[in-house]
This record gives C-alpha cells, sequence and structure tokens, in this order.
C-alpha cells in the first residue's frame, strides 16, 4: 500500500514536471487595467480581446493575463496610480479598457512600459497627437479610436425626430470628463442642429428614481450612453424605461443591444466591436515581436451601419416617424406594433363572434319570423271569434210601411263563429310551416357553424400574417447584411460594383414583400373586427395559439387520432365521418326538411281533386237599444242566431289544380336530385378535408426539417460567399429557399389548426362545443364503428 502511494507521488511529480518543461517558447504578461468599479461590458469586451490574442498567438508564445484595478475617482490619484503601475517591467504590455480609465491614461506624461489605451472619444478634445500616418507618435503608446460615430448618430436621430432640446445622458459626475464630453458633443450638435437645444445630464446608476427628476420637461429627445457600473444593462433598462414613461424619442449609442432593452434607435454595428478587438490583438501582437506603439495605426475600420429600430417602443411613447425616415432600418419587435388594447385567444374569438356577428344574429331573426310564421298557420285551425257593433239609422217613412225597422234608430251588437271542421289546405300549410321551422333551425346551425369556422380563419389569417411580416422584416436584415458582405468584397476588389447593385436591388424587392406584409396584417385586423362587429380600427392584442390558449380539436385526442396511423385506419376512419356527417350536417337536414314540406305539397295537391272543405259557421245578433220606434221589437226577438255546417268542393277550375300538382311533383323531383348531388358531394368533402388533416399532422415535422436544411445550407453558402467560394445567385437560391422554409414552418402549426376545425365544419359539428355526455356519446359510436368494420374485414 506504501509502495503504491510512493509510486503516485513520484507519477504526479513527473507530471508536473513535464507540464513545466513542456513548453519552452517565451512567456509573455498582458496586463487589462480595470476602474475599481467594472463599466458595463467591460468583461465581454476583455474577453473577446483575450480571445482573438489567443488566436494570434498560438504558436508564437505563451500568454498569462491579469487585471488590475484601479480607481477612477479622485482622477488625479488614478493618474498618479497608473503613472506608478505602468513602470512594471514584468508586464510586456498594458491595456485600458472603458471610457473613464481609459482618459486617465491618456494623460500621462510618457509611458515606460507600451500601453494600448482603448476607446478614446476624440483625440483632439483629449488633447491626443494622432500623425499623418495614423499613429501616436508617442513613445510605447497606442491608442484605439471608438468605433461609435456619434456625429453620425445624431445626424440619423434628427432624420428620425426633429427634437427642440436634447439630452445626453451621462453616467457620473466627473468635471474633466463632462467638461470633455460637452465640447465634443457642442462641436458635433453645433454642425448637424444649430437651431436646437442640447444638454449634458448626469444620472446617478445607483439612484435611478421614476420619473428621471434630473430631466427638465423642455427635453424632448433623448441621446443614451451606457451606464457603467457592475449592474450596467439592470441600470440601462431603468433609465430607458424611464425615458419611455416620459415618452421621449431615445437615441443610443451601445447600438442593437440598448434597443432591445427598449430605446427607440440606433445605428452602431455590434460587428465593429469584434473588429476592434482584433485590432487590439494585432497591435498587442506587433508591440510583443519588437514594434514600438508609436508606430501602430490608432483607427480601425468600421462595417456598414446596423441601422435598428424599435417598434415596441414607438408604440409606448406613441411616435411614428414617417415611412422614409425608418425605409432602410431594420425593425424591432415589429409584430408589437399593433398589441395593445384588450387580448384575443381563439377560444374568444370564437365565442364573441357567436355573441356579436352580425350574420349569425340575422340568421337567429330569420328563425324567429319562422316560427311566428309557423304559429300563424296553426292558428286558422283554432276557432275564429269576432264581435261587432254598430248603429242603424233609417228614414221615418221606412218606419211607418214597413214591419222590418220597427224603430227608426237601432243599437245592435253582434257575434260570429267560424271554424274550419276539415281543410287540406290549412293542415298542409300548418305541416309545411313546421317543417320549414325545422328547415329554417337547421339553416341557422348551419350559420352557427359557418361562423365559427369564419372567426377562427379570420383569426388564424391574422397569426399567419403577423409571422410574415416579422418573417420579411428579418430577411430584410439578411438582405442587408448580404448587402453589407458584397460592399466589403467590393472595396478590395474582388467583386464588381454590379454586385453591389445585385443585393441593392434584391434590398429594394424585400421591402417591398414587407410592405405587402405589413398591408396584409393591418387587412387581417380589420377582417377580425369585422366578424366580431367592431369598430375596424379597434386595438387588440392577439394570443398565439398555445394549449393554454387554444381549443379542443377532436383529431387531438388520443382515441381518435390513432385512427390515423396508416392508411387502412385512415380510410375506416373515414368512413364513420361520413355516418357522422348524414348524421349533423345541418345543410343534409335542412334539405330534407325541405323535401318533407315538398312532400306534403303534393299530397295536399293530389287531395285537392277530392276532398272537400268542411266549415262550421254560428253568428248571433243583439238589439240593444231601439229610438224613435213605431213599435219595440219583441224580447223573444231581440236575438235571432244561426248555425250552419257547410261543405264545398271545386268542381272545375281549368285544369289549374292538375297543373299545381304536377308543377308540385317535379319540383319534389328536383328537390330529391339536389339532395343525392348535396350527399355526394359533402360526402366528399369531409373525405377531403379528413385527408388535408392528417397530410398536416404530417407536414408539422417535415417543415421542421425542411427548414433547419434550408438554414443550415443558406449558413454554409453565405459563409462561402464571403470567402469568395460562393455566387451571388447561389446566396440569393439559399436565402430564397430558407425564406420559403420559414414562411412553411410558420405556417404549418396554424394551418394544421385551420385543417382540423374545417374536417370538424364538414361533418356539421364542433368537438369542443359538445357537452361531456355529447363527447362520450362519439367516442362511443366511434368505438362501436371500427370494432364492427374491423370484424367485417376479418
Amino acid at each position: 500500500m506504501r509502495t503504491t502511494r510512493i509510486i503516485v507521488l513520484l507519477a504526479s511529480c513527473l507530471l508536473v514536471l513535464l507540464a513545466h518543461t513542456a513548453w519552452s517558447g517565451p512567456v509573455y504578461t498582458i496586463e487589462f487595467i480595470n476602474g475599481s468599479e467594472k463599466e458595463s461590458g467591460v468583461q465581454t469586451f476583455q474577453d473577446q480581446i483575450r480571445d482573438e490574442i489567443n488566436a494570434l498567438m498560438k504558436s508564437r508564445g505563451k500568454i498569462q493575463y491579469q487585471t488590475r484595478l484601479v480607481p477612477v475617482f479622485p482622477p488625479e490619484k488614478s493618474v498618479d496610480a497608473i503613472a506608478a503601475l505602468t513602470k512594471d517591467t514584468a508586464v510586456d504590455c498594458f491595456i485600458s479598457v472603458g471610457f473613464d480609465i481609459t482618459d486617465r491614461v491618456v494623460r500621462q506624461e510618457s509611458y515606460p512600459r507600451p500601453v494600448i489605451a482603448v476607446g478614446v472619444v476624440d483625440h483632439k478634445l483629449q488633447g491626443i497627437q494622432r500623425t499623418a500616418e495614423k499613429t501616436s507618435g508617442v513613445h510605447n503608446f497606442n491608442y484605439i479610436e471608438s468605433h461609435f460615430d456619434i456625429e453620425q448618430d445624431l445626424r440619423t436621430f434628427k432624420s428620425l425626430y426633429e427634437y427642440r432640446h436634447l439630452a445626453v445622458v451621462l453616467p457620473r459626475d466627473d468635471a474633466r470628463t463632462s467638461l470633455l464630453l460637452e465640447n465634443y458633443f457642442s462641436r458635433i450638435h453645433s454642425s448637424i442642429s444649430p437651431e436646437s437645444d442640447y444638454s449634458i445630464i448626469i444620472i446617478s446608476p445607483d439612484h435611478i428614481t421614476p420619473g428621471i427628476p434630473e430631466i427638465p420637461e423642455s427635453i424632448d429627445a433623448v441621446y443614451l450612453l451606457p451606464l457603467f457600473s457592475e449592474k450596467g444593462e439592470q441600470q440601462m433598462a431603468a433609465v430607458i424605461r424611464e425615458v419611455n414613461n416620459r415618452k421621449l424619442p431615445s437615441f443610443a449609442l451601445l447600438g442593437e443591444s440598448h434597443v432591445r432593452l427598449g430605446a427607440m434607435a440606433a445605428i452602431a454595428p455590434a460587428r465593429n466591436i469584434s473588429v476592434m478587438a482584433r485590432r487590439v490583438a494585432i497591435n498587442v501582437l506587433e508591440i510583443l515581436e519588437g514594434r514600438d506603439p508609436a508606430t501602430l495605426p490608432v483607427s480601425i475600420s468600421r462595417y456598414a451601419q446596423n441601422f435598428v429600430v424599435n417598434v415596441e417602443t414607438l408604440q409606448k411613447i406613441d411616435f411614428y416617424p414617417a415611412w422614409t425616415a425608418v425605409e432602410k432600418a431594420r425593425l424591432i419587435n415589429l409584430e408589437k406594433l399593433h398589441q395593445k388594447g384588450p387580448g384575443l385567444q381563439l377560444k374568444q374569438v370564437i365565442f364573441e363572434a357567436l355573441e356579436r356577428n352580425l350574420d349569425y344574429l340575422s340568421a337567429k331573426t330569420a328563425t324567429r319570423i319562422q316560427e311566428e310564421e309557423a304559429g300563424k298557420a296553426g292558428a286558422a285551425l283554432l276557432p275564429q271569434v269576432s264581435l261587432s257593433a254598430g248603429v242603424t239609422q233609417i228614414d221615418e217613412e221606412r218606419v211607418e210601411i214597413s214591419q222590418t225597422y220597427p224603430a227608426q234608430t237601432t243599437l245592435l251588437a253582434s257575434a260570429g263563429l267560424d271554424q274550419i271542421v276539415f281543410s287540406d289546405d290549412i293542415l298542409a300549410n300548418r305541416a309545411i310551416q313546421n317543417m320549414l321551422t325545422r328547415a329554417q333551425q337547421h339553416e341557422e346551425a348551419t350559420v352557427l357553424l359557418d361562423t365559427v369556422l369564419t372567426a377562427a380563419r379570420a383569426y388564424i389569417n391574422l397569426l399567419l400574417a403577423t409571422s410574415a411580416q416579422t418573417i420579411h422584416n428579418d430577411n430584410l436584415g439578411v438582405t442587408r447584411k448580404n448587402l453589407e458582405i458584397a460592399k466589403n468584397k467590393a472595396s478590395v476588389g474582388t467583386v464588381n460594383a454590379s454586385e453591389v447593385s445585385r443585393w441593392e436591388s434584391e434590398m429594394a424587392a424585400n421591402q417591398i414583400s414587407l410592405n405587402d406584409a405589413f398591408r396584409d396584417q393591418q387587412l387581417a385586423r380589420m377582417t377580425l373586427n369585422q366578424v366580431l362587429d367592431r369598430p375596424i380600427t379597434r386595438d387588440f392584442t392577439i394570443e398565439d395559439i398555445t394549449p393554454g390558449k387554444g381549443i379542443e380539436l377532436m383529431i387531438t385526442d388520443s382515441e381518435v387520432y390513432q385512427h390515423l396511423g396508416n392508411l387502412k385506419k385512415v380510410r375506416r376512419f373515414s368512413r364513420f365521418l361520413i355516418l357522422e356527417t348524414d348524421r349533423y350536417l345541418p345543410e343534409l337536414r335542412q334539405i330534407r326538411e325541405n323535401i318533407k314540406a315538398s312532400e306534403r305539397q303534393v299530397l295536399n295537391r293530389e287531395r285537392a281533386l277530392y276532398l272537400p272543405d268542411v266549415v262550421l259557421q254560428g253568428s248571433v245578433d243583439k238589439v240593444m237599444k231601439e229610438y224613435n220606434y213605431r213599435e219595440k221589437t219583441p224580447s223573444d226577438l231581440d236575438h235571432p242566431w244561426t248555425v250552419s255546417l257547410m261543405a264545398s268542393w271545386p268542381l272545375f277550375t281549368g285544369g289549374a289544380d292538375k297543373k299545381a300538382l304536377s308543377q308540385s311533383r317535379w319540383q319534389l323531383k328536383r328537390q330529391q336530385l339536389q339532395e343525392r348531388n348535396m350527399v355526394n358531394q359533402y360526402h366528399m368533402n369531409t373525405c377531403a378535408k379528413l385527408e388535408t388533416a392528417a397530410v398536416s399532422a404530417r407536414e408539422i415535422d417535415l417543415a421542421q426539417t425542411r427548414h433547419a436544411a434550408a438554414l443550415k445550407s443558406f449558413e454554409i453558402i453565405q459563409a462561402g460567399y464571403a470567402e469568395g467560394r460562393n455566387s451571388v445567385t447561389e446566396l440569393i437560391d439559399a436565402q430564397n429557399a430558407k425564406l420559403g422554409s420559414e414562411q412553411a414552418l410558420a405556417s404549418a402549426r396554424y394551418q394544421f389548426v385551420l385543417d382540423l376545425l374545417e374536417m370538424e365544419r364538414a361533418t356539421g359539428r364542433f368537438y369542443f362545443l359538445d357537452t361531456p355526455d355529447e363527447k362520450q356519446a362519439f367516442f362511443n359510436r366511434l368505438k362501436e364503428h371500427m370494432e364492427t368494420t374491423l370484424k367485417d374485414n376479418a
């Protein structure tokens, strides 16, 4: 045991010795100088610099990194600390990263060891020399100019919004820093917008209060510089949120990262940071190989602008720039442009449509009208009682000479009774009206089903239009990147100007597609409002279809989905759905009720040839009062009455009855043919919708596979195009294939839901509207059918 431990110890010592002796090349020490308060993004940028240095130094030497924290306040103390620090002969190169600490480094009178100051804002204002060769010309000193173009930022900001008083937000109060930036912004601002005012606003990142009282009410626009601290992103988000609450347009120096936090716009390309890190690494390599930093370049080449606008922020601050101002911008959160107002889910849209849709309400009203008509037809079979009263005035001579009129003035009341004993016309009309009422009820059910499908289709079309708008916006961003690659290749002569023009043409075409997608999204919103009988321009927030925000679909139930496993099961399930169509489809039930009404009409016309109408009639009169009578009517004669029972036959109508009978028979024949045709059509429709739904279920995975392959192919070809291996035509084809796959993937899930709803509509019922008992009855019928057909096939 003891021998084993000794062997393990010796082996460990040997490994350590080998590790120390394995590298025989030079070892260099690079030290990063940071402020005592770490600046936002500094660590990430330092990591990028390390990666670039390591990539360049692979076999040239080993690098040891270390970091030194130097307080930036008070500035004089930090300047002295840096002067002492840079005398350390054990360090081969010092690198300062961050605005504040770099400002302290450039104040040094001399540099005993090589120093690179990264992030100089303005060499003139900071009193730094730049030679004609774009070097520092100072022994052991190299600096890297900031990759941010504040002047271009403000020009772009001004094109978006004609501000009158601009606030430039700074992170902390340092006299020299503030003066430096104030002079810098004063020079830029006077050349861009001399008619407007600007103010330097100091905000303490550790004391961000709601409303930002440091920003006066006269301010109408804000230019955001990064707030430097360990919680820079959270603090920037808080400041941006308060700026948006004040409804102030904002522009971010740092670029897209702050736009995604909520700033309105920015143009700084994120790739410039990588280029800056690469420039630092190259200069470090030159220094380690013995070159004086005074002779190294201080400038970096910039990529094209990354003009981004946050549409959600535009909505929050209620400001919308001119279309021409954002025509070349990449729009972020475009899908949230109209995401305000109450949220709408699919089920909510359907139920609201059933309450408010005018077509459905009209159909319900028509049903009520027909029910009243049926009631009128039934009323004709009930006794018809009438009551009348009148005054009769005759001349005096007739009273004297006639016994018929005993009085000159008579007040008379009469009552009458009519009762249909038998009339096939009235009986037929009652039966036919009842059948037509049931037919109208089925018509109402048809409109209900159509309303559900129309509302769902309008909702899903809006989701599709929204996703299409997002996809075309993203595709426009991809084209911008390809145009940037083409411009870079053209600048070094690897492609000619025509290739740049080709991408500019693609940009214009993509912009047209985005405009069309925006229009389609607007129209889809209006259509949904119209279906719900809302004001066409009402705002609402549409919510995506998720398990908790969708509806129950028949085919997604495990008891149903199992019958889509193969072609044989699908065919058996299809026959079951045909039976369900016959059972539930309101269109078929409606025409069958109409056929019954026509059959009763034919029977009525046949009976009219030989059956009489029998009517019982009765009446009674009562003399209420007599005036100027010669002789008063006796009491036993003042209420005469009559009762009669009459039967009537149409003996001859000129052949009209026979013609009417023949016409009714032909109408019945036509309806029967229509029924046969409709049955075939609706059975075909049910089977077709089932096949479509089954295919849609399978296409979701295929669409994902297609998109993954198209995306991978595009990335490979795009990288090859940047390196000169692939042509512009190949890249455009790959981009179009990626675009098509994205559209197919976006629509696959929505189309699946819509196809399932259309399949259910074809059977005449919607699964999610059924009660639990109705669903159970459906499953019982399905199980019985599948078992029966399985036995029959066996």
